[in-house]
């Protein structure tokens, strides 16, 4: 995480030892073409417990896959990081720090409603970060960037879903053409962010999912300049849904999520008290509500 002073991210490499590493194609495509990678190199594709958004599949009616960083041996949880570096006397160093992926950018922080905050179950050591390092604008523009990748994510998987499931039965793809397709799609989108420049995409970031007033993105009177990401988000599924023309355009997923308010909050253990909601009562015994 790039703040202002030091960084206590430079020699620990606890969080790097100790948690699966979500990634979305964004990091796929960073890491291919600026470290020369190939995803079969450091991308593991996993089955997910139940179907979700960022499910991809490889046939109409089996698994869908997560991807997430490769370990170091056997894929389990507390097995370092294929990327950490030991450095000796007990310190840890990032391989590919400059391209790392999303979420390894905007850890500890997360976002919680409108809040952005540290994770309670930061592995971070005792007062490694101070009040003004975390109040640093670039932890809510990674927070938001995560967001943001994710939901380009969805709509990038929803795509490939949407051919996969329109195959004659028993049609199987191999991973590899997952990665490939990935690869091209986001070659595309960064296209689309050098046209825009870095400027304007940081200011898509900055505004990403928020909503309007009345609620209706499909409000014609809405003021597309106090809502860059809708036009971005507009931008990106034409470059999208480019890719497979035979199949029709998908109802965006994304839009879904933030219209319906359907977006889930981190897990319990990760949110601070002071921003934990009651759980709902439990029904008492014998109740018909």
């Amino acid at each position: 995480m790039e703040t202002t002073g030091h960084s206590p991210c430079n020699t620990c490499g606890a969080c790097c030892r100790s948690y699966i590493v979500p990634l979305n194609g964004r990091d796929v495509w960073e890491l291919c073409v600026h470290q020369r990678f190939d995803p079969s190199d450091f991308v593991t594709a996993f089955p997910l417990p139940k179907p979700s958004p960022e499910g991809f599949r490889l046939n109409k009616d089996g698994f869908t896959f997560g991807l997430a960083l490769d370990k170091q041996g056997e894929f389990e949880f507390n097995r370092p990081c294929t990327f950490l570096m030991s450095l000796g006397g007990g310190h840890s160093c990032c391989g590919v720090y400059a391209h790392r992926p999303t979420v390894c950018r905007s850890y500890p922080v997360i976002r919680v409603r409108e809040h952005f905050v540290q994770r309670k179950d930061s592995l971070c050591p005792p007062n490694a970060w101070s009040a003004g390092q975390l109040g640093h604008p670039s932890w809510r523009q990674n927070a938001q960037r995560v967001q943001m990748q994710f939901d380009l994510y969805y709509e990038v998987i929803a795509r490939w879903n949407a051919r996969v499931v329109s195959k004659p039965e028993g049609t199987t793809y191999v991973i590899g053409a997952y990665y490939d397709y990935l690869l091209n799609v986001y070659e595309r989108l960064a296209g689309l962010d050098d046209a825009l420049g870095e400027d304007t995409v940081e200011r898509v970031v900055a505004n990403w999912s928020s909503v309007p007033a009345s609620g209706d993105f499909a409000d014609e009177s809405i003021d597309r300049d106090q809502f860059p990401w809708l036009s971005y988000l507009s931008a990106a599924r034409e470059v999208i849904d480019a890719f497979y023309p035979e199949v029709p355009s998908q109802p965006s997923i994304v839009l879904h999520l933030v219209g319906r308010g359907a977006r889930s909050n981190p897990p319990r253990k990760m949110i601070p008290d002071e921003l934990l909601e009651p759980e709902p009562a439990a029904m008492p015994a014998g109740s018909n509500g």
